[in-house]
């Protein structure tokens, strides 16, 4: 069986104090022949003296000016110098059997491009540094997903576990450095738009996700008005794709984190980052 190298890209920033869990669950992976490229987007901690500390030659620590994790990610991408890509944020974690499953199921569909398996996901709400509620959203992750349900938003992406192949690069995929939020989303929209017939949604949970709001992270940052411009940028940019015919997100989605914003404003609603987390 051939043995590609896969790049693996973590962007993170001032995230020392749990960067370790990323990492060592890389290292902990029953397939060896990886690299990590973990870009540090200026982060002010001891993030440098972390990642040295793991002593492990396939993870290359690469620092830059603060620029946000889209900028990040494509650094990493040039960077990179695996046969297959692949992301984890740096607050997550893979399953030790994460790339030697990805790679075997590619191995049985060799048109495949980009593939990303399923996973277990979290919601954790945190106050002052106490974690206060978790919902595990781990069911929301179908038997089967298309790059249509993909278009129509019938399933939510996210960055971990997602993996492509380098040949994309030379058709010019990147990130779009002029998103903030959605922007994994819309990178997956332009897998589905350039090569729908090359996708793989591999039905084993390889990863963990915790989506953590009231912390350091992009979810904690929002706002329901930046969702619902984020909705508008993807659709104003990808409107014309062949697989959005059909789609029921849009305007749906605009308005109802429009209308979300509007109540918060008029103090009838929390927080964004308390939402998900009310009474019913």
């Amino acid at each position: 069986m051939a043995t590609p190298l896969v790049s693996i890209i973590t962007p993170s920033y001032n995230r020392a104090y749990i960067l370790p869990l990323a990492l060592k669950s890389v290292q902990a992976q029953t397939y060896s022949n990886w690299e990590l490229i973990l870009i540090d987007d200026g982060s002010t901690d001891n993030t440098k003296a972390v990642a040295e500390q793991f002593n492990d030659p396939r993870i290359r620590y690469i620092y830059q000016e603060n620029q946000g994790q889209t900028v990040a990610r494509n650094r990493g991408l040039r960077e990179a110098r695996g046969e297959w890509i692949a992301y984890l944020d740096s607050d997550n974690a893979l399953e030790p059997n994460y790339l030697s499953d990805m790679l075997a199921e590619i191995g049985k569909h060799p048109d495949t491009l980009w593939a990303f398996p399923r996973g277990y996901r979290y919601l954790e709400l945190w106050e002052d540094g106490k974690l206060v509620s978790q919902k595990d959203m781990s069911d929301q992750f179908p038997e089967n997903v298309t790059p249509v349900d993909i278009a129509h938003w019938n399933f939510k992406t996210d960055m971990n576990g997602f993996m492509h192949s380098r040949k994309v690069l030379e058709d010019g995929v990147r990130f779009d450095e002029d998103f903030r939020y959605l922007e994994d989303w819309e990178f997956m929209l332009t897998f589905a738009r350039e090569c729908p017939d090359n996708f793989l949604y591999v039905d084993k949970p390889l990863y963990t996700y915790w989506q953590r709001y009231g912390g350091d992270g992009i979810v904690s940052q929002a706002s329901y008005r930046s969702i619902a411009n984020a909705f508008e940028q993807v659709y104003q940019k990808h409107k014309d794709d062949p697989l959005m015919a059909g789609q029921t997100w849009y305007p749906s989605r605009v308005e109802k984190w429009n209308r979300l914003a509007d109540e918060y404003e008029a103090g009838k609603l929390p927080p964004f980052s308390h939402y998900y987390f009310q009474s019913k």
